[in-house]
């Protein structure tokens, strides 16, 4: 009963942007009692978390709606944080957790079509590739092929790099 207790303390649930829970969920171990993501340690998103758990203020409301349960980190090597007792992610924090996750999930994402590109693939069915990878949902293919063309203007504008413009026909 306690150990059930325990895993219940360690984790904390807070909202974000529903296709990052979805991604979140997929990319990520799910713990089977608590239904929360274990982050690896080896992530920036570990790190982040770990820093902006803090102790449950008295009076703390839960988040209104929250869509993405998260398995607090333990570093054995750092006794000052017991996510038995520093469970709680306040909004503002979960705000910055958020922001963190969305730059994983864009740079997996720019880093994934690049790859598929590179091989021959278009930038259409890279794109497909990876919503069908994390499940993300149909309704964002034209989203993030926007995006990936947002990213590949902004990487050829920082490396000085002109778009080539193709030469028209002009023999009719």
């Amino acid at each position: 009963m306690e150990h059930q207790q325990y895993s219940v303390r360690r984790v904390c649930s807070i909202r974000v942007e529903p296709y990052l829970a979805t991604y979140a969920r997929a990319k990520f171990e799910i713990d089977s009692k608590t239904g929360g993501i274990k982050i690896p340690d080896t992530f920036d998103l570990y790190h982040c978390v770990w820093q902006l758990m803090e102790r449950r203020p008295r009076g703390a409301q839960l988040p209104e709606e929250p869509n993405l349960t998260i398995w607090l980190p333990f570093r054995r090597t750092v006794p000052s944080k017991h996510p038995e007792y520093w469970n709680y992610i306040s909004p503002h924090n979960a705000r910055l957790i958020e922001r963190s996750l969305r730059r994983l999930f864009n740079w997996e994402f720019h880093h994934w079509c690049e790859e598929l590109v590179a091989g021959g693939s278009t930038r259409k069915d890279a794109v497909d590739a990876f919503i069908r990878r994390y499940g993300l949902g149909i309704d964002c293919n034209e989203t993030l092929l926007k995006n990936l063309q947002r990213h590949e203007a902004s990487m050829r504008v920082f490396l000085g790099i002109k778009k080539s413009k193709k030469k028209k026909n002009r023999h009719f």
